[in-house]
């Protein structure tokens, strides 16, 4: 026995198996750690979209919030993850406006067990703090003549969920506010304007009197034809104001912007699309006869006359007002040409807390939030003419005037210009802080969806909609971006 207790031959064995139980349950233990810990992160994302959920979406009543809380958790939290889902608790605190969720999950040790430790709970704790923001939003749309029939009732019908969505979920309605430009060869800013000191009254400007010769007044111009009267829209200021929000000042006129004024065309002449009443002059001078000021006065023109191409309803300044917004998209119609960077242009200006409207916030306000929603159905379009115009008028006059900044009468490269000013209306917008949304809806043209991708503020903010489906589904996206950006955490 005394030779027995005194070998040490065993003595390794021995010690393994003493230590064998702690090192299985230390080895084991961070297995079941580690398990516990990805319940944990499970867990908090869980429960970090459920507060969103309920967040963004102010009006629903108590019982609404828990229901939709924890049907956002149980699709965030499967049964399959590790862990068993316990107690979660919703609080919504609506003076301070925030909302908290809390939860746990306990899991099943494999190994712990050995120790006594069976089970292993974690717990986390959502807040989400409904933000003050208030929300500026214009949505610049196409309302050109691709539109018509199903697509611009598919259009109304997006938009309308747009606002809905927004209206329903603003806590503080007077916070959000909603403007509308509808587009088409120009911008209508509405006939309330007339003569407004921010639209040349006085001819100040140099493209004013483009197209009279002696030079004349296009207001007094309009004032002298019986029965016809000036519709509301505007044309394109010179490059880059064309674009661009510097204020209007009749100090420095080319910053002044032009009422809408389509000459009339050579009669009997081929090549021109709008004669509405006589040259009263004959001969081979077709310029002089398309400016010749005195054959307006008195006259009773036919068709469109001054208006032509001024198809699009007016603009409505940002408002709060749910049903002047409503109201303003059920009037959409659909006719025209397609001139995107006019449209954006007037996007910015209402948005801006600048002159010729004012209704915006400044634009360094950190507690506001400036967006715009673009969406076109087609490629930029102005129709170059074999004639001396050059082209059919648009909201950039005539191109034989350069105010487009090219003297072609190629439609495929007024094309390439007007994409330039698009990208160029896109990229300025952007420099204002303006969250950018485009959409385009069943285009056929990779340049166009190209084109309009690069103008989003991220190519994530970009929707390609080639069904009336796909279009509802974009609006109502940009709607839920829209509302969990006021949500401050």
């Amino acid at each position: 026995m005394s030779r027995f207790w005194q070998r040490t031959d065993g003595n390794v064995a021995m010690l393994f198996a003493l230590a064998l139980v702690p090192i299985i349950v230390m080895g084991g233990g961070a297995v079941d750690f580690n398990m516990a810990v990805n319940a944990r992160g499970r867990l908090a994302e869980a429960l970090d979209a459920a507060a969103l959920a309920v967040g963004a979406s102010p009006n629903l009543a108590t019982e609404d919030a828990q229901a939709l809380a924890l049907a956002v958790i149980s699709a965030n939290y499967p049964e399959r993850e590790f862990g068993d889902l316990g107690g979660v608790n919703i609080s919504i605190d609506d003076f301070n406006n925030v909302v908290t969720v809390t939860g746990t999950s306990t899991v099943q040790t494999a190994f712990l067990g050995l120790i006594g430790i069976h089970y292993l709970t974690v717990g986390w704790e959502s807040e989400v703090q409904r933000a003050r923001t208030a929300l500026e939003l214009v949505m610049v749309l196409d309302n050109t003549g691709s539109m018509s029939g199903s697509k611009i009732s598919a259009l109304r019908d997006a938009a309308h969920l747009l606002t809905d969505i927004l209206h329903d979920n603003a806590a503080e309605p007077e916070l959000l506010e909603i403007g509308l430009v509808p587009f088409s060869s120009t911008v209508n800013v509405g006939t309330a304007h007339e003569r407004a000191w921010w639209l040349d009254p006085d001819g100040l400007s140099s493209d004013h009197a483009n197209n009279f010769d002696p030079p004349a007044n296009r207001w007094d111009v309009i004032d002298s034809m019986l029965y016809e009267r000036w519709d509301g829209c505007v044309e394109a200021r010179a490059i880059p104001l064309d674009v661009e929000d510097v204020p209007p000042d009749p100090g420095a006129p080319e910053t002044l912007f032009l009422p809408y004024f389509a000459p009339d065309e050579p009669s009997g002449e081929s090549g021109f699309s709008n004669s509405y009443m006589s040259d009263q002059m004959s001969g081979g001078d077709l310029l002089a006869r398309l400016t010749n000021s005195a054959k307006y006065a008195g006259v009773n023109p036919y068709g469109w006359a001054s208006n032509w191409g001024c198809t699009a309803r007016p603009v409505t300044p940002l408002t709060a007002s749910r049903t002047t917004i409503d109201d303003a998209i059920s009037d959409m119609i659909a006719s025209g040409t397609t001139n995107i960077p006019i449209g954006i242009s007037w996007g910015v200006r209402l948005l801006s807390p600048q002159e010729p409207f004012t209704e915006g916030n400044p634009w360094e306000d950190d507690d506001n939030i400036k967006a715009m929603v673009i969406l076109t159905d087609g490629q930029n379009v102005i129709n170059g003419r074999g004639n001396f115009n050059y082209s059919d008028y648009s909201g950039y006059g005539y191109v034989r005037e350069g105010r487009l900044g090219v003297i072609t009468s190629s439609s495929w490269a007024l094309r390439n210009a007007l994409n330039d000013r698009t990208e160029a209306a896109c990229a300025y917008a952007r420099a204002q802080g303006i969250r950018v949304y485009t959409i385009t809806f069943q285009v056929s043209s990779s340049t166009t969806r190209d084109m309009m991708r690069d103008c989003a503020s991220h190519p994530s903010l970009y929707f390609d909609s080639p069904s009336n489906e796909a279009l509802r589904n974009a609006f109502e996206l940009i709607a839920g971006d829209l509302t969990n950006l006021r949500l401050s955490r």
